[in-house]
C-alpha cells in the first residue's frame, strides 16, 4: 500500500510539472517578444542616463516597406515578417565633405519565435571604392537563445523572459569594432535589459 501511494505521488508530481511546463510553452508562444506597434515607446536607464525609443509607424525606406523606429531620437528602419527581424544597416564615410555610402543592407537580427538553444548568424561583406580609395567592409551579427527566466529591472519584474547572447563585429579595412553581451526580452514588451561591452541598460518606463 505504501509503495502504491509513493508511486501515485511521483506520477502526480511528474504530470504536474509536465502540465505546468506545457502551459508556459503556450504562454510564450502566444506572446510577442519583439513588438513594433505604432506609438509604442520605451524609456531606458543607461547607467544613469535616460534614453527614449519609440515606434513611429510603417513607412518606405530605400524602396522597402518597413517600420520607422527612433532609437534615442535617431532614425532606424526595421522589417519584421516570416519569423525574421531585420534592421537596415546604413554606414557612410565622409570624404571631401561628402557622405558616401559603403554599406546598405537589411541584416538579420532575430529569428522568431525565440526557441531555447537556437542560434543564428548573418554576415554582410563588400569592397567599395570611393574617390580612388578602397574600403573593405564586413559586418557579422550572431545571436543565440541561452535561457528562459524571470528578471527584475528598474520598472519591475518580468516573467518568462528570453536571455539572448549577442555578438557583433564590424570591420572596415584594418579597423575592428566589436560588441558582445546579453539581452533580455519580455513578452509583449520587448527589450527590458541588456549588458553590452560592460554597459548596462535597463527598462525604466514603457507604454502599455
Amino acid at each position: 500500500m505504501k509503495k502504491t501511494v509513493i508511486y501515485l505521488f511521483i506520477i502526480t508530481t511528474i504530470l504536474f510539472i509536465a502540465c505546468n511546463n506545457y502551459d508556459w510553452i503556450l504562454y510564450r508562444a502566444g506572446n510577442d517578444y519583439f513588438p513594433l506597434r505604432k506609438e509604442m515607446w520605451w524609456e531606458y536607464d543607461v547607467q544613469g542616463a535616460i534614453e527614449v525609443d519609440s515606434v513611429v509607424g510603417e513607412t518606405i525606406a530605400y524602396g522597402v516597406n518597413c517600420i520607422h523606429y527612433l532609437r534615442n531620437y535617431g532614425d532606424e528602419y526595421w522589417i519584421k515578417n516570416d519569423g525574421e527581424v531585420k534592421k537596415l544597416e546604413l554606414r557612410t564615410i565622409n570624404v571631401g565633405g561628402t557622405e558616401n555610402t559603403i554599406e546598405q543592407t537589411w541584416l538579420l537580427q532575430y529569428r522568431l519565435p525565440f526557441i531555447l538553444g537556437s542560434y543564428w548568424t548573418e554576415t554582410f561583406s563588400d569592397t567599395v571604392v570611393v574617390l580612388g580609395d578602397t574600403y573593405r567592409i564586413s559586418q557579422t551579427v550572431s545571436r543565440s537563445v541561452k535561457e528562459i527566466n524571470d528578471i527584475s529591472v528598474n520598472v519591475g519584474m518580468f516573467i518568462q523572459t528570453y536571455k539572448i547572447e549577442y555578438f557583433e563585429t564590424i570591420t572596415i579595412n584594418d579597423s575592428i569594432e566589436q560588441h558582445q553581451g546579453y539581452e533580455w526580452f519580455a513578452p509583449n514588451v520587448g527589450l527590458v535589459k541588456k549588458i553590452i561591452n560592460g554597459i548596462t541598460t535597463q527598462l525604466a518606463a514603457y507604454s502599455n
